[in-house]
């Protein structure tokens, strides 16, 4: 019975940790490569990003936990890839999209995609806890990915979400992901 009680008491001590973390989304397309390196994909931004914000501690204690899709466990036979991607960005409390103006993929011929429904989901559910950090513009596609890559690029317009500028390598990029992820932390404390 101690053992148990010991057990269960290191269970709800694990939960409270869980749940005492800051939730990160990094929202982006994947295998696209970042504009000035051909070698360094999305992706791997995204995979770098994670285990420098992870490392990162405030008065010797982890403070974040980031998710990526690449490094999520797979979910239950009811969730879809898009399912799945939009009850993270519900469930997190900083969402940085990482855009190149890409919508990404979509279940069949849908008028928007992934990145383009994670952003609108984002300042759908709470508007505050979204940052938008702009990278160089895709190229223009053709057909319908093309076409929902426009659409996508012309809401992101619309949205006039301060950016502080366009970013143009990887570093740079590093740079503005955690001055957005500092600046969120700071104003919803704030905001309480």
């Amino acid at each position: 019975a101690e053992i148990a009680i010991v057990s269960q008491q290191k269970v709800e001590q694990e939960h409270f940790l869980a749940k005492s973390l800051i939730r990160v989304m990094l929202s982006s397309r994947c295998l696209d490569a970042f504009p000035t390196s051909s070698q360094t994909t999305l992706t791997d931004l995204r995979k770098e990003l994670k285990a420098e914000i992870e490392s990162t501690q405030v008065l010797g204690r982890k403070l974040f936990e980031v998710w990526i899709n690449e490094d999520a466990p797979p979910a239950e036979g009811t969730q879809d890839s898009w399912d799945a991607c939009l009850k993270a960005v519900r469930e997190c409390d900083v969402l940085i999209v990482l855009s190149n103006g890409n919508a990404g993929w979509a279940a069949s011929e849908q008028d928007i995609g992934i990145c383009h429904a994670e952003y609108m989901e984002g300042l759908r559910s709470a508007q505050a806890k979204v940052r938008l950090v702009a990278l160089p513009t895709v190229a223009d596609a053709k057909g319908a990915a093309g076409e929902r890559n426009r659409r996508f690029q012309g809401y992101l317009s619309r949205q006039s979400a301060f950016r502080g500028g366009e970013v143009k390598t990887v570093a740079d990029a590093k740079k503005r992901v955690f001055e957005a992820l500092s600046d969120a932390v700071i104003s919803l404390a704030q905001r309480g």
